[in-house]
């Protein structure tokens, strides 16, 4: 019978975290730097996370499939569920495309104590001292392999319950000691490591010492050339045939070629950057905490939290663009935030405080509107940032700083 695994490709209207493009875009570099003359194809929701596929010119060619989670926090164990779901990934990968293909699970954040479970009580496994993923990052297999595969099975189970897909549960209860540890041997666990906004100041320092950096002067334009390659990987997220979402080092040589040679900016720049620079800067002291609770005070305090961490990011973000092109592109998103606020929100807002849900329907439609009106300018000027996820968190470091408010002062 001819086997079939469960796709995790999430599908074309997925354009990938940011995480998952950078990180790609650092192992094309990666193995630049180890060789001048490999061949590398990289993509995101290929197979898995990111897809690294490499060949030099001797025939020797390797694969690499790596999962990706961001968190601010949250810590994983074994029996996380972003663990499991990796490690029944990894496995129906190695089963079903080959023991040759090397696994990766890359996070920024740490390993914590597993917890006694029902399963694990079922099956009399008391917990060690050490944690079980230290014990697997350490290899200590003979300690770690019956609550691993106590585990594993049990989640196999489950994700191919009602799916049409066969899986290879029945090979994988089959598995010697052996076995599991060849395939355990395939993984490198990477905990700890650089979040988004380290891993682009790591990337900055890979273009510079790139091996095309000499051919054409891209000095000073090193982080043009990092959105460049975001921008591409986000693209090719929409096309349904996953080979047609891998770049490879001519994807890297043409961007660089663009950049150096300003091809990659053909429109002029909005001039509406002398607007924002001679702005009057509202006087209004409140954060975006503030100024949310102010109109609603119900809101969830925790949401606050994320608004911090993404404007946290946004800040550095928008601190690399260029003056003017940065001053552009705030006075668009400010301008198109300002008319929904003074036509629609202003208005409510005066007459009585609103729900939560109310407040987040206003930013909703102050994204839409901002994109739109990004988008309409765009036909004539370039911006440096167009995606739903930046304009959305530009948004709360206007509302956050003294440019927007839900409510007007006098």
């Amino acid at each position: 019978m001819e086997r079939s695994i469960i796709s995790r490709v999430v599908g074309e209207q997925s354009k990938g975290e940011r995480l998952q493009r950078l990180r790609a875009i650092q192992l094309i570099f990666d193995e630049l730097e180890k060789a001048p003359n490999i061949s590398v194809l990289v993509a995101c929701e290929y197979i898995e996370d990111v897809y690294l596929n490499t060949s030099d010119g001797d025939g020797k060619s390797s694969e690499y499939l790596e999962s990706d989670k961001s968190y601010e926090s949250k810590c994983f164990s074994l029996n996380s569920d972003e663990v499991k779901n990796s490690l029944v990934s990894f496995l129906d990968v190695f089963l079903h495309y080959g023991h040759h293909i090397r696994f990766g699970f890359y996070t920024n954040t740490g390993i914590t104590n597993e917890r006694t479970t029902e399963l694990l009580k079922q099956n009399k496994l008391e917990l060690p001292d050490k944690e079980l993923m230290l014990l697997l990052m350490n290899k200590e297999y003979v300690t770690v392999l019956p609550y691993l595969k106590c585990i594993l099975l049990e989640d196999y189970r489950k994700q191919y319950v009602g799916k049409n897909a066969t899986g290879y549960l029945h090979v994988i209860e089959k598995y010697s000691d052996d076995l599991w540890i060849q395939f355990l041997e395939q993984i490198n666990w990477k905990f700890e490591e650089e979040d988004e906004n380290e891993l682009e100041l790591t990337l900055l320092l890979k273009v510079k010492n790139c091996r095309l950096y000499d051919t054409v002067s891209v000095s000073g334009k090193e982080q043009y050339i990092i959105d460049a390659l975001d921008k591409e990987l986000e693209k090719r997220q929409a096309h349904k045939d996953p080979l047609h979402r891998l770049i490879n080092t001519d994807t890297i040589r043409t961007k660089f070629l663009e950049i150096g040679n300003n091809v990659a900016t053909s429109k002029p720049l909005d001039p509406c950057y002398e607007d924002w620079d001679s702005m009057e800067k509202p006087f209004d002291g409140r954060d975006i905490n503030s100024k949310i609770k102010d109109v609603s005070p119900d809101y969830d305090d925790t949401t606050f939290e994320v608004f911090a961490r993404k404007i946290g990011s946004i800040k550095t973000q928008l601190r690399r663009v260029q003056h003017q092109a940065r001053g552009a592109y705030l006075y668009r998103v400010f301008e198109a935030c300002e008319e929904q606020l003074i036509r629609i929100v202003h208005k409510q807002t005066q007459k009585s405080t609103v729900e939560p849900s109310v407040v987040d329907d206003w930013i909703e439609m102050l994204v839409r509107s901002a994109i739109a009106h990004i988008e309409d300018w765009g036909k004539d000027y370039n911006y440096p940032f167009r995606s739903e996820n930046a304009v959305r968190d530009t948004i709360y470091e206007l509302i956050n700083s003294c440019y927007l408010a839900f409510d007007r002062r006098n």
